[in-house]
């Protein structure tokens, strides 16, 4: 059996303000006692930090970029884990250093000198890794689209060129107990975002989905959706990022992670989420409150007391509603 925790969007380098009355657990004591729990392997998403976007996009920011890095106490405990550390980059993830010149060496140099510098991140970026009985594939940053259009952002038919030739050539028990890496979500699993009102995944990451059936997807990006599981056919979908009504950090509610077991001799895949807590007028609560939602009748989380639908719901619903004013 393999144990793997899974996260995204840390969004380090970026402050949170949570709503008034309440603390949140800081990202560094979060992955601590993550870490604690002890896994084979540990998954990053992508978008775990911001620091590009904070100390600005000329040559002059650069080591000043670096130096936030290396000083970073989240990157600093994943280094030092005992687990080995796969990951992609985000969108967000030392990015824009040429503002919109289609050119980007100072993004390359820097994330080239990451990967070099902290030696227990390895990058899956179109790279095939071993771990076990399963290989992980990744590919990193965010599929273009009219919220997402700049930036480490790829067009569509970039990752039909260039992840899925890779994927061919894998032998059939590597297809079966493959594990894709990716920031974006597959289309329609998990990627309704609230900031544009539609789904934004990418079509030919849901193609790949569809015709290889790999055993897990891993991906974040869309925070309206963190924190929740969908099967696509035998593959087990999971968004990981922290989650909110909307991308703006200010209004995130917690940062999801998953404990995923795997065994490869067998078709059952358990995951579990965790998640951490916040304090309201001294008094200990979850970040999310589990119960029966009002539409589907699933057992979901809610960030807030008085919802009564899931964001599966509320994302279907808002959907329906635009279709109905369409025909109007």
């Amino acid at each position: 059996m393999t144990k793997i925790l899974v996260i995204s969007d840390l969004h380090q380098g970026t402050s949170i303000t949570p709503p008034a009355g309440i603390r949140v657990v800081t990202q560094d004591r979060l992955i601590e006692n993550l870490i604690a729990r002890s896994h084979d392997a540990i998954l990053i998403a992508g978008d775990f930090q911001d620091y590009m976007w904070n100390e600005g996009k000329s040559t002059k920011s650069v080591s000043l970029v670096k130096k936030r890095i290396e000083s970073d106490p989240v990157i600093s405990t994943l280094n030092n884990a005992d687990s080995p550390v796969y990951f992609v980059w985000g969108n967000t993830d030392i990015m824009d250093c040429e503002k919109e010149t289609t050119e980007t060496p100072l993004t390359d140099e820097l994330r080239g000198w990451f990967t070099t510098e902290f030696s227990n991140f390895n990058d899956c970026h179109k790279q095939i890794h071993q771990m076990s009985d399963f290989t992980i594939i990744g590919y990193q940053d965010a599929n273009k689209t009219d919220i997402y259009s700049s930036g480490k952002c790829w067009e569509e038919t970039a990752i039909h060129k260039e992840l899925r030739p890779i994927i061919e050539k894998l032998s059939n028990e590597q297809k079966k107990q493959l594990i894709i890496l990716t920031h974006t979500p597959p289309r329609g699993i998990l990627d309704f975002s609230s900031l544009g009102s539609r789904h934004i995944g990418s079509f030919y990451l849901r193609e790949i989905i569809d015709d290889f059936q790999p055993k897990v997807s891993v991906f974040g990006h869309v925070h309206y959706l963190g924190g929740y599981t969908k099967y696509c056919g035998r593959t087990q979908c999971i968004n990981v990022s922290s989650f909110g009504l909307a991308v703006s950090h200010d209004i995130l509610f917690g940062q999801s992670a998953f404990e995923i077991l795997l065994d490869s001799k067998s078709e059952e895949i358990s995951t579990s989420m965790i998640v951490p807590h916040y304090w309201e007028d001294k008094k200990k609560h979850a970040f999310v409150e589990y119960r029966s939602c009002q539409g589907c009748g699933r057992y979901a989380p809610f960030a807030r007391r008085q919802f009564k639908y899931c964001r599966i719901c509320l994302g279907s619903r808002r959907i329906q509603n635009q279709e109905t004013a369409s025909k109007v």
